[in-house]
């Protein structure tokens, strides 16, 4: 694995579909360690948008409570110091969680060593 930058920045952004909806969210003071909950609906599908500085990180996929989203580059941003990932995270077949309890979300996003595509070119 290629050496990492000191400094990463990382935005996830998560919209309901069809719509393009917004992903709301709930405070529960500190009931459950955190004091906000985001509120995802079973059965729905949501559109990923992954924004990374800097752009000579690279990536695949991204994993959501261990579903599994590949995501395609969409764009570098046209001040060229953020590239945009999106994809698609589908909750088919995820056990909603019971009332008054909450379930913490792992998000894992490993780096990609390929090279980037073609037409792509990455700062170094």
């Amino acid at each position: 694995m290629g050496d990492l930058p000191g400094l990463v920045r990382l935005s996830i952004a998560l919209r309901i579909q069809p719509n393009d909806g917004p992903v709301f969210y709930k405070v529960d003071g500190q009931r459950f360690g955190q004091n906000r909950t985001i509120k995802l609906l079973t059965g729905s599908s949501y559109k990923v948008e992954v924004k990374i500085k800097p752009t000579t990180l690279q990536v695949e996929n991204i994993s959501i409570g261990g579903v599994l989203v590949p995501l395609e580059l969409k764009s570098k941003e046209p001040d060229g110091d953020r590239i945009v990932y999106t994809g698609t995270y589908d909750t088919e077949g995820v056990v909603p969680t019971k009332s008054g309890e909450r379930q913490p979300i792992q998000i894992t996003m490993p780096e990609c060593q390929e090279q980037p595509p073609p037409g792509i070119s990455y700062r170094h």
